[in-house]
């Protein structure tokens, strides 16, 4: 499950997470070759963000959403966008906006998320565009873990299974200020989720934090402090770092196979 910021600042960041994706893939099909795997990208509004393109100064100006969203096509969200697509932690379908893919994803099975991960199909569900709120990341991992998301009606229903390990990641540029629930209250909903069980869950955090000690090669790090512009922070996302911390492993990935 990745929960990836959609803020301005984060074109960069989702650049980077599609280019590592066929390595991640490729790492899960070599270890895990008999594993059935699911891949869900959430929304993290509780809005579609493409309304924004429908503005005038966008495509009433452009017949576009601008110079960095070309591809939408205007008025198509009428038969298109429904009440999943505004939904907090729903799976993400039709990303609109600038650097957005901009069309509506079609995924195996008419699913919320991938059954057979393909490179393609994660690009489309992953790059999230630039229009987004300050996402509550927290937040929006519970809601899409949450009973009302993944029953038999939900947007995400059958992606959780009761034999399965959840991975979740959370990507953003700054601080999580906006989740409302307590760390205690994360961890207990996500736990609840896979029926109390805290070795079925793996968490990782990519979150700003400033260099320490010697750089990694091949890593990119930003200088800190970062300038307020941006909207980045110098200390890592505090309500993420703590909602994800013990006794939730995290790790970068580890994976036991489902029976279903």
């Amino acid at each position: 499950m990745f929960v990836i910021s959609a803020l301005g600042t984060m074109k960069d960041e989702q650049d980077q997470l599609l280019a590592s994706f066929p390595g991640f893939m490729a790492t899960i099909e070599t270890k895990f070759a008999d594993f059935d795997t699911h891949v869900i990208s959430v929304n993290t509004d509780d809005a579609w963000r493409g309304l924004t393109c429908e503005s005038a100064e966008l495509c009433g100006t452009y017949g576009n959403c601008g110079p960095y969203g070309m591809d939408y096509v205007c008025g198509s969200y009428a038969d298109t966008v429904f009440k999943c697509d505004r939904t907090r932690g729903a799976g993400l379908l039709y990303n609109a906006g600038p650097y957005a893919t901009n069309h509506v994803c079609e995924l195996e099975g008419g699913h919320r998320y991938m059954i057979e991960p393909d490179p393609d199909d994660f690009e489309c569900i992953a790059r999230v565009g630039t229009f987004g709120d300050d996402p509550p990341l927290a937040d929006t991992l519970v809601a899409a873990v949450s009973d009302d998301l993944n029953g038999p009606a939900g947007c995400n229903a059958g992606f959780l299974r009761p034999d399965a390990l959840l991975v979740f990641v959370f990507i953003m540029d700054n601080d999580d200020d906006e989740s409302v629930l307590s760390p205690k209250q994360v961890h207990d909903a996500v736990v609840k989720a896979k029926g109390g069980d805290e070795s079925a869950i793996v968490g990782l955090a990519i979150i700003p934090q400033p260099l320490e000690g010697e750089p990694v090669p091949d890593c990119v790090y930003d200088d800190a402090p970062w300038p307020c512009t941006s909207a980045r922070s110098s200390k890592p996302s505090s309500t993420t770092a703590k909602a994800i911390s013990a006794p939730i492993t995290t790790t970068s990935f580890s994976a036991r196979p489902p029976t279903s």
